[in-house]
């Protein structure tokens, strides 16, 4: 996939509600749809929580998290709120 596909959502999206695990996403991005507090986030099957500074912190609606090229972002689990995530 290229730079530009992956901007356009062209592979597709997800909405993830609830406080359940989300596991084996395959996705590159997420924007949050309301205040969302993240309590697993793993990129490439690694704990990445603090890696990207989530732990702890209530992300606002609009927020837009992304990891670099060739990474995917495999699981979530929220503890409130929704995303968006757009597969890769």
């Amino acid at each position: 996939m290229t730079y530009d596909q992956r901007i356009t959502g062209s592979k597709g999206s997800k909405v993830l509600t609830g406080t359940g695990a989300h596991a084996s996403l395959g996705a590159y991005c997420f924007i949050v749809q309301e205040d969302t507090v993240i309590t697993v986030f793993e990129v490439g099957g690694v704990d990445s929580l603090a890696a990207y500074g989530l732990s702890g912190t209530t992300l606002k609606a609009g927020a837009y998290i992304s990891v670099p090229e060739q990474s995917t972002i495999t699981a979530i689990t929220m503890s409130s709120g929704s995303v968006i995530i757009y597969n890769g």
